[in-house]
């Protein structure tokens, strides 16, 4: 009888270990795709609903590359369709978790550091970051819950503000999981502009005396955490849509134009959009913060990672936005400034226009439904060519903090742009 208890026992902790093991993308190839011709974008396009498809850069148009990654029988079956179709392509990356072993060492490096501040920090450590700030700079420093996720999780807003500060800044990161590079971007965002203000920084006082900067490093906390714990990869929230498939994509879920385009209907898709605008909690927590202050936004900036894109809404339709070229105008004095940090060159425009239709995102809701006119959503290094192109998500943590300053400085000088 004791041996058949410690037998189960055993077997039952086997089976614990078994689901808590993290994922091996052993032998995944990142594949560069050279789309020539429309009917190669649409093939690509309609690929992408494929969850053995997964395009780690947006599809633009002809003659523009396209990443993706594709496990070993992935690979097998879309060389022969490239092939077949004389789609060009090549292979960037041989073995991505060769680039996520590396990413994990640069962590391992940081591992025993107190300070987040330019590192991948976890869900916990970036919650008693923020409460602590809170609790050490009281006078500037304060913290809202806007909701909670299906895995019961915080989503949990860093507000800096002073006494005379009227207007508001909307950031947030973290709406796909697996874009780790983001969160650590607004944690230093925070850093920058709390430790500024008390280093009495001529620039960040003037900023705060005007403007309350409400941050939300992460969006997406379930996935977030799942993308540590188990699998690298994983972009969606967690919350259990049919048999076997888990998560919506945030960014295609909001509702202002909800599924008119560029997302699907698949639940296991990475761009399944939900089943239904607005369904999801985060989305949700998001909108009604942001609809509890309508009216008092400046500007609505979404943090996202990769390509080295400064999009300006619309990505449901290839048509103007309203105020478009002062959109652009914008658009450039930011980027402009990103690349007086270190050289990085941001390309700039409406997201459709530029790239191709997507709708259900959170910049096209923030001026759609909130009225916003500033909104942007920001595509952070690495581009898709040149340095770095090959790490993709997998950027070293090492990164970290040249990501960090080249973004605060465009944010700023955006925000500045806006200022009377």
């Amino acid at each position: 009888m004791k041996t058949s208890l410690y037998l189960c026992l055993a077997f039952g902790l086997l089976i614990s270990l078994a689901r808590t093991e993290k994922f091996k993308f052993t032998n995944y190839r990142l594949i560069s795709l050279l789309p020539e011709s429309p009917v190669h974008v649409q093939l690509i396009s309609e690929w992408e609903e494929n969850p053995d498809f997964d395009i780690w850069t947006r599809i633009k148009s002809v003659q523009e590359r396209v990443n993706v990654l594709l496990s070993p029988n992935a690979y097998l079956k879309y060389s022969l369709l490239f092939k077949l179709f004389n789609i060009p392509y090549s292979i960037v990356e041989q073995d991505i978790q060769s680039r996520i072993d590396e990413q994990d060492r640069s962590m391992a490096l940081t591992k025993n550091q107190k300070n987040i501040v330019g590192k991948f920090a976890r869900y916990s450590e970036i919650m008693s970051y923020i409460d602590n700030l809170a609790i050490e700079n009281p006078s500037i420093v304060s913290t809202y819950v806007a909701g909670t996720t299906y895995e019961n999780r915080n989503l949990k807003v860093a507000i800096i503000k002073t006494p005379s500060s009227t207007k508001k800044v909307w950031i947030d990161c973290g709406i796909h999981a697996r874009e780790w590079m983001t969160p650590a971007t607004c944690i230093w965002i925070i850093n920058k502009l709390v430790k500024g203000y008390h280093n009495f920084e001529p620039e960040v006082v003037n900023l705060l005396n005007y403007y309350e900067f409400h941050i939300m490093p992460l969006q997406n906390p379930d996935g977030y955490e799942y993308s540590h714990t188990t699998y690298r990869l994983w972009r969606k929230n967690r919350r259990p849509i049919r048999g076997n498939c888990i998560g919506v994509d945030l960014n295609r879920n909001y509702g202002y134009k909800w599924f008119t385009g560029g997302s699907s209907d698949q639940p296991c898709s990475d761009i399944y959009a939900g089943p239904s605008a607005d369904s999801e909690a985060e989305t949700q927590a998001v909108e009604n913060y942001i609809n509890k202050y309508k009216g008092d936004w400046d500007t609505f900036l979404t943090i996202h990672t990769y390509g080295q894109w400064w999009f300006t809404s619309w990505g449901y339709t290839e048509a103007d936005p309203p105020f478009y070229d002062d959109l652009k105008e914008k658009a450039k004095i930011a980027t402009d400034a990103i690349k007086s940090v270190n050289g990085t060159v941001f390309t700039y425009g409406s997201s459709a226009q530029i790239l191709y239709i997507a709708s259900g995102g959170s910049d096209d809701w923030a001026v759609g439904d909130a009225g916003i006119k500033y909104s942007f959503c920001l595509e952070l290094r690495p581009g898709q060519t040149g340095i770095d192109s090959n790490y993709g998500f997998t950027l070293p943590e090492d990164r970290a903090p040249m990501v960090g300053e080249e973004t605060y400085a465009g944010i700023v000088a955006l925000v500045k742009s806006l200022m009377p």
